[in-house]
């Protein structure tokens, strides 16, 4: 079997230089086999030997593939590049399911969701659905954590 002209061992034993980095530091920087990114279409998912690509990325979850486990984090948005087996994230956050606080982010959404429910308009509407939204994705990136491949993910 092959995919993009190459058999699919030989696929796999390929990786993707990532990096994922914020205006405060570089989050995250290893060699994975797969990405998938929020971006303004839609999700995306990026494989070794992937076409170059520039675009912008949403607020949501990234999931990596690296050594047999899958990473999840939080991201703000930002834009992804890929050329020649090198991917680079630049985001305006990005936080490691270890480094969100839970009872923090409850709180952010209790507080989001009473903001809603008095029908604001304007800014207060987008900030009480931007405070929403964003504890929405730190609460399903805490949820799944690290966690190791299975046949079936």
């Amino acid at each position: 079997m092959k995919f993009n002209n190459l058999p699919v061992k030989d696929l796999l034993m390929k990786s993707i230089n990532l990096e994922i980095i914020t205006p405060e530091r570089v989050v995250f920087k290893d060699e994975v086999k797969y990405i998938s990114a929020p971006s303004e279409t839609g999700q995306i998912g990026i494989l070794p030997d992937h076409v170059p690509l520039f675009t912008i990325l949403e607020e949501g979850e990234i999931k990596i593939e690296r050594n047999g486990e899958e990473i999840f984090i939080a991201i703000g948005g930002g834009f992804l590049e890929v050329a020649r087996n090198y991917a680079s994230i630049l985001v305006t956050s990005a936080y490691h399911a270890e480094e969100i606080n839970e009872a923090e982010v409850l709180e952010a959404k209790k507080r989001a969701e009473s903001a809603l429910s008095e029908k604001p308009a304007g800014e207060a509407l987008t900030a009480a659905q931007l405070q929403f939204r964003r504890s929405q994705i730190a609460l399903k990136v805490l949820r799944r954590k690290r966690r190791p491949l299975t046949e079936s993910s």
